[in-house]
């Protein structure tokens, strides 16, 4: 829909690709497999309590006909934004199964840092690529649990979820 958004005003403006143009647009980022990507997301840990999430990772997605899979590192940093408050760190991986080309659903594990420590995390969550062009914007969600050997005081134990975006290339 934003494409289709963005090619009718370039159409307007006399400079929108060919329809054929746009293909060659789907087919190089489905065929290219090294993607790089950013996250923002607002993680809810305590009830009423949000964390803004910004991450950075890279993606090798093995695209076949009609579906494909994907392994994945990502780091983020979780907590207000310069630096107010407390700061938490996320470090993993994951991998991913596509059903259809712009569907995702995914599984990730890591570590996370904060000031109680560091404890292993889990997460599982779906996401949707809309393309632009060469880029893509993708919306996810995802439920994550928190191993509880660090207390009741840690504030990211138990079960978590977040929603945000994906900004890949």
């Amino acid at each position: 829909m934003l494409t289709a958004l963005i090619v009718m005003l370039l159409n307007a403006a006399g400079a929108a690709p060919t329809p054929a143009r746009l293909q060659k647009y789907e087919l190089d980022y489905n065929e290219r497999m090294h993607h790089v990507h950013i996250d923002f997301s607002s993680t809810r840990t305590a009830p009423g309590t949000k964390n803004i999430t910004i991450g950075l990772g890279y993606e090798y997605h093995i695209d076949r006909q009609f579906n494909g899979v994907s392994f994945e590192v990502l780091g983020q940093k979780l907590g207000r934004l310069l630096f107010q408050g407390p700061q938490y760190w996320w470090v993993g991986g994951g991998i991913a199964w596509w059903p259809v080309h712009k569907v995702k659903i995914f599984m990730q594990a890591g570590a996370l840092f904060d000031e109680v420590g560091t404890a292993a995390q889990g997460r599982v969550g779906v996401g949707y690529n809309l393309r632009l062009f060469m880029i893509a914007i993708m919306p996810y969600a995802y439920f994550q649990t928190t191993d509880g050997s660090r207390g009741s005081d840690a504030p990211l134990r138990g079960f978590t979820w977040a929603i945000g975006a994906r900004i890949q290339y």
